[in-house]
């Protein structure tokens, strides 16, 4: 056991659940606090709650493992299209979500396009934010390993419960100012790392150099150009059609503190992706991926070559609030998908707020056990996982989610054979393995845009209160914070 990175990891997972403990009364209070978080959170806070929804173990080990194994050139795609996440969702739907004034994805959906659509949203939710569950309990198990001297699978059960307690407990309160605690430890982390890194080689050329020295193939195009592609587009939509992310925008104050929080957030994840390009080169010059057990461990082992104990922790443990504040974003989106869309929305529509949201503590546990159980023996890198799910996610909802704020001819029967043909394509693939690594959503996405456009033009034309909607979500004038839709 690594005595002082232990303790600080300790400390750190006392006060994030603690900061769910303080929460817990008023998040249960009613599922808007539990789910949104009452719509009051500020840019500062927004900015850092949504860069941490987006900057998971795959922008930190993920990224840095993959660009070590497969290249510099599939780090920057990764980075180019992790970075326009936030500015492509301000372009195309951060503001108009907003104005939605819903709790969840498929919340907005149900309003747009009516409840089959909705009740379809939510089991694609369930189901991806769940498997994206594996690659951060992945994450937290191969850091709690090395750290603590545990088994890999009691790494992955324990830590996988802590981060389940506090964001079941507080809710969209606790995971959003637990993510203001994480995000700021990420970036200083990182920041702290990458500029030790360029001290000690004297210089981002040198660094560079070490690397090529050691692999020449570090700085080569490694993999066929649709995994590049494939990824690029994953990672570009991923604030469009990541319920995680998504669901930032319903907890903004405002739609102006929506999109200014996503703009700062885009900042400090550029900020991440330069530190990881730096770690990724000083991992490739120590040359040590062969000898590890899961190329995603090379962050650690370059945390230890460049840091003394007391700063390696705090390193350390910016990659463990990379994990939770992804994962905590992630359960409360199963949730939500579960105990507010699935079981009030077509259940029991007169359900208890309280039972709502105390179903929706159930549901992260179970979905919590879920993703330990597969992360015990997991598929893939990290870095991969995520690109399925983001892949997934675009193949379903990318298409019916930017129509559904932009063109007024998008009918209900259009939105469901898009999201349900874009979904299955996608699978397909993926089980016949035809393609190469990421590639899936190259072909499912556009075929998911053809079902829409083509299905709503034969079907049409919408209804007046969906034209209205869609006028609604472009008005110029700000709208209350409670509101759901133009008046009839």
């Amino acid at each position: 056991m690594r005595v002082t990175e232990s303790v600080i990891l300790g400390i750190y997972l006392v006060v994030v659940t603690g900061v769910g403990v303080y929460f817990y009364r008023r998040a249960r209070s009613s599922a808007s606090e539990y789910y949104t978080a009452g719509h009051s959170i500020n840019t500062f806070v927004g900015a850092f709650a949504v860069f941490a929804a987006v900057a998971s173990s795959s922008s930190l080990m993920g990224a840095v493992g993959s660009g070590v194994e497969l290249g510099l050139p599939y780090f920057f795609t990764y980075a180019f299209g992790a970075v326009a996440i936030l500015p492509f969702a301000i372009l195309l739907v951060a503001g108009q979500l907003r104005k939605a004034g819903v709790k969840t994805m498929p919340d907005f959906f149900r309003q747009r396009f009516g409840t089959s659509v909705q009740l379809v949203a939510a089991v694609i939710v369930v189901l991806a934010m769940t498997f994206y569950m594996v690659p951060q309990l992945t994450a937290s198990g191969l850091i709690g390993s090395y750290v603590l001297g545990i088994d890999y699978p009691v790494a992955v059960i324990v830590l996988g419960l802590g981060f389940t307690l506090y964001a079941a407990l507080g809710g969209m309160w606790a995971i959003t100012y637990t993510d203001l605690i994480q995000g700021g430890i990420m970036i200083v982390g990182m920041v702290l790392l990458a500029g030790t890194i360029l001290i000690a080689h004297g210089g981002l050329g040198n660094v560079l150099d070490d690397a090529l020295a050691v692999s020449p193939e570090f700085g080569q195009v490694t993999q066929p150009w649709m995994s590049y592609f494939g990824l690029f587009v994953a990672f570009l939509w991923f604030g469009i059609i990541s319920p995680s992310v998504v669901m930032r925008n319903f907890a903004s104050r405002s739609v102006f503190v929506a999109r200014r929080s996503s703009m700062w957030g885009a900042v400090l994840y550029l900020v991440l992706f330069l530190s990881g390009a730096v770690i990724a080169m000083a991992g490739t010059s120590m040359d040590v991926v062969d000898s590890l057990d899961n190329a995603d461990l090379v962050l650690v082992v370059v945390i230890e070559q460049y840091l003394p104990a007391l700063l390696g922790g705090l390193v350390l443990a910016g990659l463990l609030a990379a994990i939770m504040s992804s994962a905590d974003a992630m359960l409360l989106a199963v949730s939500a998908g579960v105990a507010h869309d699935i079981y009030k929305g077509h259940l029991r529509p007169h359900a208890k707020e309280r039972v709502v949201t105390g179903l929706g503590l159930v549901v992260m546990v179970l979905a919590s056990a879920i993703g330990i159980y597969f992360a015990l023996d997991p598929p893939q890198l990290i870095a991969v996982m995520v690109g399925w799910v983001g892949g997934f996610l675009l193949s379903s909802f990318g298409f019916p989610m930017v129509l559904g704020l932009w063109w007024r001819g998008a009918t209900t029967a259009g939105a469901l054979s898009g999201m349900v043909g874009g979904a299955v394509i996608f699978v397909v693939l993926i089980v016949g393995g035809w393609l190469p690594t990421n590639a899936e959503p190259i072909i499912a996405a556009p075929v998911s845009l053809l079902l829409i456009v083509v299905v709503s033009l034969l079907t049409g034309p919408t209804t007046s209160r969906q034209r209205e909607l869609v006028d609604h979500y472009h008005a110029v004038e700000e709208e209350s914070l409670g509101a759901a839709g133009p008046t009839r």
